[in-house]
């Protein structure tokens, strides 16, 4: 006779894993960055990803975060950083992608931000591998996979690079961004733009009657000249990099700059480490072979005289330079030299405004050392007063980092995203089906993207300062320092000021206020 046997269910196990808080799962993923491709892309992932997280009675789904960028550089990739935002808010528990590929082909940046991610204790999945980052093994798996992905595109890079400078030897490489003063033809051959071409002669000739770059480029805008690249006004490194380009004698120079072979691709100016490539005759020339070679002379001269090295660095650099700015204008101040050659020489700082015209700004120019002193002054009184300034602003600042008013519009804009790019998924699953015209759903498109832009952008400005990351970072870096430096100081550090000071406000009546880098502001009177 059969036995009957009956399974008595384990009431504990269940009753606990109905009480236990379920695990909040996203996705994280990167779509094509062509428009239609982009949004169908998003609508499968999303909806494949949604049924799975759905599928799993203890996970919560928490939503999908999707680049359209590439994964070898993390700048740029504005959801993965708000991902992992919500990740040290506590907010998300395990992230679900499709390979390491997908989640970055920079084996540094990938195993960092894996790291940071296990510290926090979220666990990432790559579904292509089966890797969860939280498992023993995980780890030299994920370095040896990283290193793989970041081999491919290092290998995508040299491929491309390689067919450059082919086309470099061979003279067929034309450039896809043509300098001022030239544009191209319906054949793409390089030709010159007329209007455009009689400012470069201008330069040119200006130049070599004597002016100097900063004085062409104050007189170019004040004609109301139309700059490069529709910039507000022109500048002398403008001026100087156009009296120094080859292309307007006839000669192209092509491998000016050069990207590096291996991650993160950055592009750097070629200073020897590459070869450079020149073409004669081109293209039709702007000025003369003997124009041009007098201006190099003249520039060389110059260079020699005010003691720039060959970088391109002046080699006296100054700690007030950039730092210095009109209250009355918004203006920068420059260095000046007064009474030169006398016993008495001084050194002052101008507002460049005023210096540039005394009607639009009136501010007087502030001599050195009596910035100095003030600094001085200062770092004085805020050593012997640290303690009741430094620390209570301190503890205010962690008391604000989570402000409600601005973690509820952080809220909404995140809904009013989602809502929208709801709206897109809707658009795009009408338009593959064939019941809307693809000219109208491209207009409704971008109508959409622009507003899922703009809330990004608020978000993103919100996300930035809801945390006050910066200034509580400057606040205990300026504790580190007075701790190292605890006694009064009786004369001027440089070193101290370039640490501590962020910006010098000059303002009327006599007050110069030192902003500091954790944005405290502190005001003495010359």
């Amino acid at each position: 006779m059969a036995k009957k046997v009956k399974t008595i269910e384990p009431v504990r196990q269940k009753v606990l894993q109905e009480l236990r808080p379920k695990i909040r799962v996203c996705a994280y993923c990167r779509v094509s960055t062509d428009s239609t491709k982009q949004h169908s892309s998003y609508v499968a992932q999303a909806e494949y990803y949604k049924n799975y997280i759905e599928s799993h009675y203890e996970w919560d789904f928490a939503g999908i975060f999707a680049d359209e960028s590439s994964g070898t550089k993390m700048r740029n990739r504005d959801e993965f950083i708000r991902m992992i935002k919500e990740c040290e808010k506590r907010n998300l528990d395990l992230i679900i992608t499709k390979s390491i590929t997908r989640f970055s082909r920079n084996t540094i940046d990938s195993i960092e931000t894996i790291r940071k991610l296990k510290a926090l204790g979220v666990a990432v999945y790559f579904e292509r591998e089966n890797i969860n980052t939280l498992s023993e093994q995980s780890e030299l798996m994920l370095t040896i996979l990283s290193s793989i992905a970041q081999g491919e595109a290092e290998n995508i890079s040299i491929n491309t690079r390689w067919g450059v400078q082919k086309r470099f030897k061979d003279g067929s490489f034309i450039p896809s961004c043509i300098a001022y003063g030239y544009t191209k033809d319906e054949n793409g051959e390089i030709i010159i733009k007329e209007d455009e071409a009689e400012m470069v002669r201008r330069i040119f000739n200006e130049y070599l009657s004597g002016k100097g770059s900063y004085a062409i480029a104050r007189d170019l805008t004040n004609d109301q000249i139309p700059t490069i690249r529709n910039a507000d006004k022109w500048n002398d490194g403008v001026v100087k990099e156009i009296l120094q380009n080859p292309i307007y004698e006839g000669k192209l120079l092509l491998q000016k700059t050069y990207t590096t072979e291996m991650l993160p691709f950055i592009r750097k100016k070629n200073h020897g480490e590459r070869p450079m490539y020149s073409i004669e005759d081109s293209h039709p020339s702007i000025i003369t072979t003997e124009q041009a070679e007098r201006v190099r002379e003249i520039y060389e001269y110059r260079r020699n005289q005010i003691g720039v090295d060959d970088s391109g660095k002046y080699q006296n650099r100054y700690a007030f330079s950039s730092k210095i700015i009109c209250r009355e204008c918004g203006g920068t101040f420059r260095r000046q030299k007064i009474y030169i050659a006398k016993p008495y020489e001084k050194i002052q700082w101008c507002c460049v405004k005023h210096i540039q015209d005394k009607d639009k700004c009136k501010m007087k120019a502030v001599r050195e050392d009596i910035i100095k002193t003030a600094f001085l002054t200062m770092w004085n009184k805020l050593i012997s007063n640290h303690t009741d300034i430094l620390y209570p602003f301190l503890e205010s600042l962690k008391e604000m980092r989570m402000d409600k008013g601005q973690e509820e519009e952080i809220h909404n804009l995140n809904n009013k995203i989602t809502e929208l790019m709801e709206q897109s998924h809707i658009l795009s699953r009408v338009v593959l089906k064939g019941y809307m015209d693809s000219a109208i759903f491209m207009e409704k498109q971008n109508a959409l993207n622009i507003q899922i832009e703009e809330h990004k952008k608020k978000r993103n400005i919100l996300l930035d300062c809801n945390g006050y990351e910066r200034e509580i970072e400057g606040t205990l870096r300026i504790l580190q320092i007075i701790k190292y430096n605890p006694d009064i100081m009786d004369e001027y550090q440089e070193e101290l000021f370039i640490h501590t000071v962020d910006k010098v406000l000059i303002g009327k009546n006599g007050e110069i206020t030192f902003k500091l880098i954790n944005d405290i502001e502190l005001t003495e009177t010359r």
